[in-house]
């Protein structure tokens, strides 16, 4: 089958990399995104594993169509019913950049129509449509080239890790946290600190990834996947058992802190509630200002805020404030810096060695 995994701007090659050491073939990169090919076993390997992708998407048919009636037809030759299940309930996920085909409105019914059409001649039955929470999301991208229609095998997004509520909000997307930690270069033999952490993310992603634990080891929702027709529960769970049987117990050198009370206080609950895999990492309460010199060789990896009314001042004095903190706390560390805030980072009264776009934001190396 083929698939296309989504992932942030910047972190394309990365996700290639990861790809390939889950067993992904016939890789190749696109913008904000891989596509590749892989068999069943791959596809829950990428699924419960990857750490830098957002989605994985399974491609079901590519076909031209200039109208409404050639995209009905080009849906419907797609065998849907080896794909839902009796009982399972779908949701059209559509974009259309189609000067022909512009009633976008229009594309998603037809592509229902057309899918309950082949499924009610075959076997009689078709799926319900639910806009809330569906079993399956079929995603529908037309363009005056093609249409190409998957369907989603991940379901609940993948940065939807499940170590703390899906309800809390946090700064630092995880899969952003894992991207930063990978592009820094840090190893566990290294110490890492992230000096401005706020709910620990960039700590619990670098843990993650030196403990290789995967990444949906604590997801709380199931798979697109187990909703389709030709899930392998046996198979799932001997990938599953697999990965897991890879994680490991070194000793690791984390640090975070942050003078947010309560994004402080998040971070240790989340650590402590799982601290079988995050016990590690220290979190303390304290301002950059206040940080302990530290002289082992290691990595600071930190977002610090981009926002002026996050700061008592504007963000250009902010920026050049905490230049001098870390120079002067972390004298043998590599730093690395990510922020939206690009005018303030360049703020920063150090050279950068290294400056890396990524989604909407820079991460620059100052090699103090």
């Amino acid at each position: 089958m083929k698939l296309i995994a989504k992932t942030l701007f910047g972190a394309e090659e990365l996700l290639s990399e990861e790809l390939k050491s889950l067993g992904a073939t016939e890789v190749e990169v696109q913008r904000r995104a891989v596509s590749c090919s892989a068999d069943k076993k791959t596809l829950y390997k990428i699924c419960y594993q990857s750490r830098l992708a957002i989605r994985v998407m399974i491609l079901l048919s590519e076909f031209k169509a200039d109208n409404e009636n050639e995209l009905y037809k080009g849906v419907r030759s797609i065998e849907w019913n080896t794909i839902i299940p009796q009982g399972k309930t779908v949701f059209i996920d559509y974009i259309s950049f189609s000067q022909n085909i512009d009633n976008t409105s229009y594309v998603a019914q037809t592509v229902y129509d057309a899918i309950s059409d082949q499924m009610l001649t075959v076997e009689e039955r078709c799926p319900r449509s639910d806009n809330d929470n569906p079993d399956l999301l079929i995603n529908v991208h037309v363009t005056d080239e093609r249409v190409a229609v998957s369907v989603d095998a991940v379901g609940a997004s993948l940065n939807r890790r499940g170590y703390r509520s899906d309800n809390i909000e946090v700064a630092t997307n995880e899969v952003l946290a894992a991207i930063l930690v990978d592009l820094s270069g840090w190893k566990p033999t290294q110490a890492l600190v992230d000096p401005m952490c706020g709910a620990g993310t960039i700590c619990i992603e670098a843990a993650m990834k030196a403990r290789r634990i995967p990444a949906a080891k604590y997801r709380r929702y199931a798979f697109g996947f187990e909703n389709m027709s030709d899930f392998d529960s046996a198979l799932w769970e001997s990938v599953k058992n697999e990965a897991d049987s890879q994680i490991n117990h070194i000793k690791l050198n984390i640090v975070g802190s942050d003078i947010d009370t309560d994004a402080i206080d998040l971070a240790k609950t989340t650590i402590l509630e799982n601290k079988e895999h995050f016990s590690d990492i220290r979190i303390s309460r304290c301002s950059i200002k206040e940080q302990t010199r530290m002289t082992q060789e290691g990595v600071v990896l930190t977002c610090p805020p981009y926002n002026a009314d996050e700061t008592r001042r504007g963000l250009n004095d902010f920026y050049k404030e905490i230049t001098y903190h870390l120079s002067h706390n972390f004298p043998d560390f590599d730093v690395w810096i990510y922020s939206p805030a690009r005018e303030a980072l360049d703020n920063i009264e150090f050279q950068a060695a290294e400056d890396i776009r990524i989604s909407d934001g820079s991460l620059r190396l100052y090699p103090f």
